[in-house]
């Protein structure tokens, strides 16, 4: 039966008032509103706060920071891939400018060669990858820095794996047993240093190399006695310290002499580089240096054969 023309008008006014009213269905109002989706993006300090401090607890097992802004990495960070290193020192220095430390957190491919003690030539391509791969960026300058959305996810990376590269002239990381324990690693010979440590040589005037406080002193130190007494005009800061460790008792890492032969005056000490290590000789003004301290600290009359005995 036909419909008039003010039942179709009511029904219709019907219709529209109520059509979509509470319902979540079709053709009803949906219940997660589009307001609802965007405060997503509303930034969540807390949120965020809680983030920062997983990834500064993660990050502390790769780096250190000193109060002038210098990233130190730790033994962990220096059994890495030179890569990642790089990732690491690039994360520190992020960190370091956020703290106000340093002005900036980019730096240029020689900065970086430095404080890893690299050669610059073996950190350019480095970091070529590393921007093309995203990790880093670069800007008109030649500058890189590490972006903050890059820095968790690189450090759950390292963190997460499996095993360490071998650091730059550091013994294997020790085998691991079935049963989960590590057994001793066999350390790797240095036929330079064993012929040294084989020789019996009167290193008596020396006795004063116990005396010194200085990590580069120390360093020069060993330089100058394997160029008098053994003949060795070159030597790897791994092989400074065995030598010391071994003919004196003195404390002094390689790592420690690394450090301080960064900033020592290139007028002391020239470097080269031999395979994966640095290589140092001692030259005539480093001599010179060293010899005026060990007339400071050399007991009086010179010579003291006291501590002749297991110097030899």
């Amino acid at each position: 039966m036909p419909l008039d023309a003010v039942e179709v008008e009511n029904m219709t006014s019907a219709s529209s008032e109520g059509a979509g009213s509470n319902q979540d269905g079709p053709g009803g109002t949906p219940a997660k509103t589009e307001q609802d989706i965007l405060k997503k993006l509303l930034y969540d300090e807390g949120d965020f706060l809680t983030r920062l401090e997983d990834t500064v607890r993660r990050a502390g097992r790769f780096l250190g920071l000193e109060k002038g802004g210098r990233v130190v990495l730790t033994d962990d960070a220096k059994r890495l891939r030179i890569r990642d290193q790089i990732r690491v020192l690039l994360a520190g220095r992020y960190f370091a400018w956020k703290l106000g430390l340093v002005a900036t957190d980019k730096m240029n491919y020689r900065e970086i060669a430095v404080e890893l003690n690299k050669q610059p030539y073996g950190i350019s391509p480095e970091l070529t990858a590393l921007v093309r791969d995203g990790d880093l960026v670069r800007d008109d300058d030649g500058l890189v820095a590490m972006p903050f959305h890059r820095i968790d996810g690189t450090l759950r990376e390292l963190e997460q794996s499996k095993t360490f590269a071998v650091a730059e002239g550091e013994a294997d990381l020790e085998p691991v047993r079935r049963n989960g324990t590590r057994r001793p690693a066999r350390q790797r010979s240095d036929p330079i240093v064993q012929s040294m440590l084989e020789k019996s040589v009167d290193l008596s005037e020396y006795s004063w190399v116990t005396s010194l406080k200085k990590a580069q002193d120390k360093g020069l130190a060993a330089l100058l006695i394997a160029n008098e007494k053994y003949g060795v005009n070159e030597m790897t800061c791994r092989q400074m310290e065995a030598l010391l460790r071994r003919k004196f008792p003195v404390e002094a890492t390689q790592a420690a002499i690394r450090m301080a032969f960064l900033n020592i005056k290139s007028q002391y000490i020239d470097s080269a580089s031999r395979g994966k290590e640095l290589v140092y000789t001692l030259l005539p003004m480093g001599r010179e240096y060293i010899l005026g301290v060990a007339s400071q600290v050399r007991p009086q009359g010179g010579r003291d054969d006291s501590d002749a005995d297991g110097m030899t």
